[in-house]
């Protein structure tokens, strides 16, 4: 790597460019229609993005940088309010900490908002609706089960060759996994939020059970976009010298978390 990547100014300088490149996707008004109502927004696609390239840290913050910038601009597009960024987030938090050591995180994060969607107002109307939350849930079992993880995180790594169906199926996995916690933490708050602001709890279930087959359908269009992307990265940034993703290299060792040792 260049000195400048290797600089402690260089992640922060990357933070600061994401985050300006979050913005900007998070106003765009194109979505693709899915139909029924459903749309799968930009903002959907370059959180775990961010997080993939820049970690859980770094990613995070420029993820968050961006989202509330977006909403200051634009407040429409806060449906949970300023809470939304948190879900955005989560999204982000997950694509990065995947490669990481603290990826047994991402579970008990799904654990977590599905429990407090289930306890919530609308959550003991349709506790049915976070049936692909405890797919994605499993999902991430595998990426710290120790006989499966490493075969899941080994071809991402991508100072090694691997068979490019094999990394895009690894990347893929992970890409669901982060859009769906973004998802499930969206739903953790809404089970609260729209009835806490005044809403009628049964009228609000009526949305959740029109979307409950369509947000599936949503997440999973939407990792498949964010996998074909993410590969597309991997591949270049295997052959160029770029510092990305960022792991533990230098002075990053007191800012981001170090990649994991298989």
């Amino acid at each position: 790597m260049s000195g400048f990547s290797r600089s402690i100014a260089y992640p922060w300088a990357l933070t600061g460019i994401f985050g300006a490149v979050h913005f900007v996707i998070t106003l765009i008004p194109f979505n693709i229609a899915l139909g029924g109502g459903g749309e799968i927004s930009f903002g959907l696609v370059s959180a775990p993005i961010i997080g993939f390239l820049l970690g859980p840290f770094f990613g995070v913050i420029s993820v968050l940088i961006g989202s509330l910038l977006a909403i200051f601009i634009n407040p429409g597009i806060a449906i949970l309010g300023p809470l939304t960024v948190v879900a955005t987030a989560a999204g982000a938090f997950a694509a990065g900490a995947m490669r990481t050591r603290i990826r047994v995180i991402i579970p008990i994060a799904f654990l977590l908002s599905m429990a407090i969607y289930l306890i919530s107002p609308i959550g003991v109307l349709v506790p049915a609706f976070v049936w692909f939350h405890f797919i994605a849930f499993l999902i991430s079992l595998l990426f710290v089960i120790p006989k499966t993880s490493a075969r899941l995180i080994e071809p991402v790594n991508l100072n090694q060759n691997f068979d490019r169906w094999l990394r895009f199926g690894s990347i893929w996995s992970f890409c669901l996994v982060a859009v769906t916690l973004d998802q499930a933490v969206g739903t953790a708050i809404g089970g609260w939020y729209f009835v806490l602001l005044g809403a009628d709890a049964t009228f609000m279930a009526g949305f959740f059970e029109m979307a409950i087959l369509l947000y599936a359908f949503e997440r999973i269009m939407g990792s498949i976009l964010v996998a074909l992307i993410v590969f597309a990265l991997a591949d270049v940034l295997s052959r160029v010298d770029y510092g990305l993703p960022l792991s533990r290299i230098g002075h990053f060792e007191l800012l981001e978390l170090d990649e994991v040792q298989i």
